[in-house]
């Protein structure tokens, strides 16, 4: 099961959450309104408010927009982000070991 948040019967995963909340935080630490941000990012509106409310997963095309938008490097805005905000939680990471 990925960790996920229940808002209004809609799941968002703590990765999304996260992501927003270090986009939002970078924004506003500009000064920028979401309007002249989306702008900038060469985002619609309507669907950066989306993004920055965590409704929606962002392809690497629009996280890099997003972060020359902002002046930082994509790492900084996924920065938060851990592996099991993002992985179902029965993932094993460690190697099996080869039966012989």
């Amino acid at each position: 099961m990925i960790a996920s948040i229940s808002l209004n019967g809609q799941v968002y995963s703590t990765a999304q959450k996260k992501l927003a909340a270090t986009i939002r935080s970078l924004r506003e630490a500009k000064g920028i309104s979401q309007e002249r941000f989306a702008q900038l990012a060469n985002v619609e509106r309507a669907r950066y408010g989306r993004i920055e409310r965590g409704e929606l997963n962002i392809s690497l095309n629009v996280l890099f927009a997003l972060a020359a938008g902002l002046g930082v490097k994509p790492s900084e805005i996924l920065g938060e982000i851990e592996l099991k905000d993002c992985q179902p939680d029965s993932v094993d990471l460690e190697p099996e070991a080869s039966q012989t």
